[in-house]
């Protein structure tokens, strides 16, 4: 048998390694290209709450629906939630636009390469879940009992409500934080209480003051 000659050896090693490479470098993105359709898919991947980019939601509610999905995380139910409030949010699949359920299926398969947890989809039309592991528990029930209030930052609030929910159906109870500016009423109610009640203190001790001030006077002319 004859032995090849050193070019051709090398030609077909050169020919293999660029192959393995072409191979791992197509592997490597397909995943990414698959998901660049849906921006959801990206974000979801690093983060825990896809809101739309450019949506006109309040930095408050941002904050609450994360927090409480932190704090679910924390108490032992880990879920990621994708807010979907007009079509334009589904990237390339516009055509999922109001059935919840399908988008959290199709939205739970893509992210199932780095991701195979609990997953909530919000629409304006309603819920859906997805499980990336197959897990039976009581989300499709409790879901069907709530639903979506209007508006960017109400879609949102609703989000964080049905995290709660979620958990404690499950036996992991968490409370959805305040918003920062209901916080922040409430600091200024405190105050103006505190503030009333010490006029009202030093009014009533400038009264009395008078008073007795006066019945001395009475006294002295007596």
């Amino acid at each position: 048998m004859p032995v090849p000659s050193q070019p051709t050896r090398s030609w077909r090693t050169g020919l293999g390694l660029t192959v393995a490479l072409l191979a791992s470098a197509a592997t490597l993105a397909a995943p990414e290209a698959f998901a660049d359709g849906d921006p959801a898919s990206d974000v979801l991947l690093t983060q825990s709450v896809f809101i739309p980019y450019g949506a006109p939601v309040s930095a408050d509610v941002v904050t609450q629906l994360e927090a409480v999905v932190a704090r679910a995380r924390a108490a032992g139910y880990p879920i990621k939630v994708a807010i979907v409030r007009v079509p334009y949010d589904l990237g390339a699949v516009t055509s999922l636009y109001g059935k919840p359920q399908v988008y959290a299926r199709f939205l739970g398969r893509e992210l199932v390469f780095l991701y195979r947890g609990r997953l909530l989809v919000v629409m304006p039309q309603g819920y859906g879940y997805y499980d990336g592991r197959g897990r039976r528990g009581p989300e499709l029930r409790v879901l069907r009992g709530l639903g979506v209030a209007k508006g960017p930052d109400q879609i949102v609030e609703s989000a964080a409500a049905a995290v709660a929910k979620l958990a404690r159906a499950n036996g992991h109870p968490v409370a959805v934080p305040a918003l920062a500016s209901q916080r922040s009423k409430g600091h200024d109610r405190t105050f103006l209480v505190i503030g009333g009640l010490i006029a009202a203190a030093i009014l009533a001790f400038a009264v009395g003051l008078a008073v007795w001030l006066r019945g001395g006077a009475k006294l002295q002319d007596s």
